[in-house]
């Protein structure tokens, strides 16, 4: 039997949810208020205080400030108060450099620089530059770029001509790390990044990442399809080393050798969350699967080997990982600068957050930084972690 509501208590229950509404809605907009005017309020004090110390020092100071070093250090300033330990801000040199990392190609002489004192040591040499062919390796010393010393031309203006327009020619100085001085002649060129390679080693394969740039994923799918159509017997899959990069090649690659899986999700500053990665299932990687990693693995490697593990039944070989589950967006500016900040922490659906505890390996196998040093593309003999992992891949 229906009962039937009297019109005045209907028009009773419209006029609480109307309130109720009204109510939800006016402390919403309330809270977003405060808030609003909470970062007013902070922005002013500190602009303020940036104006204080600048009258100050341009009326009475002896020394004139460089406007660009001054940008530079109030930017760095303001990030480092933020509290987020990945965020960065970049000049327009370096975010130009970003870019070119990212696009897969750089133009320049190949060597990658850090100040070390007065001078610049090399951290890494680009496979195929003019760097390479002149034999400057990692740890060698520039003390002397275009016939001047780094002394006289300072070790940051240096760096930046290391860099410089397609075809143009440089004199370097550096020393080896036995003591050996050199002088050549390095040709500014454009440099193709290698972002993969593959071998077979006893009939698996071994796939080693570099990083995720534009170009990864292409490279990476058309190996999984030359050996998978070899009828290679598993895959080891190897991301030591692999921090930072961009999320849609990881997205692809996953796609290409996983089954149909939400791998993980993205929770915004909000607490909003959303899928960050799923595959589709449409091709898939039906082979005995490992994977290498690191202290160095972070943040998208660290999702890449997860999801191998989850939803590959992948073993993880080697040493636990960064521990680094926040995501990263850019900002660019009209000057060209940028600035990187944590906007999303990065959850797996199946496994733990990994934020500071990282990635345990199902199978431990830790080496020494010399050790480190000394490995070399898929040498069984000096890389005793993928003795391993291909020990462990033909087990299973």
């Amino acid at each position: 039997m229906n009962k039937k509501v009297s019109l005045g208590v209907m028009i009773s229950l419209i006029a609480v949810a109307c309130a109720i509404t009204f109510v939800l809605t006016m402390t919403v907009s309330l809270n977003m208020y405060n808030s609003m005017v909470a970062g007013i309020q902070e922005r002013e004090t500190i602009n303020a205080k940036i104006k204080e110390i600048d009258t100050f020092v341009r009326s009475s100071s002896i020394y004139k400030p460089n406007e660009n070093t001054l940008i530079t250090g109030i930017a760095n300033g303001y990030i480092s108060g933020t509290s987020d330990k990945y965020a960065k801000y970049y000049t327009a040199d370096e975010y130009y450099k970003l870019q070119q990392l990212q696009s897969g190609v750089i133009i320049g002489t190949g060597i990658e620089t850090v100040v070390n004192g007065d001078y610049l040591e090399v951290t890494n040499v680009y496979e195929g530059s003019s760097a390479e062919v002149e034999e400057i390796t990692k740890g060698c010393t520039i003390t002397a770029i275009g016939g001047k010393s780094i002394l006289e031309i300072g070790a940051e203006q240096a760096q930046a001509q290391l860099d410089g327009e397609e075809g143009t020619k440089l004199s370097v100085t550096y020393s080896t790390p036995d003591g050996v001085e050199k002088t050549v002649t390095l040709v500014r060129q454009s440099i193709k990044l290698t972002s993969v390679k593959g071998t077979l080693i006893d009939g698996y394969a071994y796939i080693k990442i570099y990083t995720f740039n534009e170009t990864t994923d292409e490279r990476f799918i058309q190996l999984i399809d030359e050996y998978e159509a070899q009828s290679v017997l598993g895959y080891v899959f190897d991301v030591r080393d692999v921090s930072d990069g961009i999320t849609e090649p990881v997205r692809a690659m996953l796609n290409r050798v996983l089954p149909k899986a939400q791998i993980a999700i993205q929770v915004d500053a909000n607490g909003r969350d959303t899928s960050f990665i799923e595959t589709d299932g449409n091709q898939f990687v039906s082979k005995p699967v490992t994977v290498l990693t690191n202290g160095n693995t972070a943040c998208l490697a660290e999702i890449f080997a997860i999801g191998l593990r989850d939803f590959a039944k992948a073993s993880v070989v080697g040493s636990s990982t960064a521990g680094k589950s926040q995501l990263q967006t850019t900002q660019s500016f009209k000057d060209g600068s940028a600035v990187s900040i944590s906007t999303a922490n990065i959850v797996p659906v199946e496994s733990d957050d990994f934020e500071n505890t990282g990635i345990k390996p199902d199978y431990t196998v830790d080496i020494t930084a010399q050790q480190a040093e000394q490995i070399k593309f898929a040498d069984k003999k000096s890389d005793v972690q993928l003795q391993k992992a291909l020990e462990i891949v033909a087990t299973e």
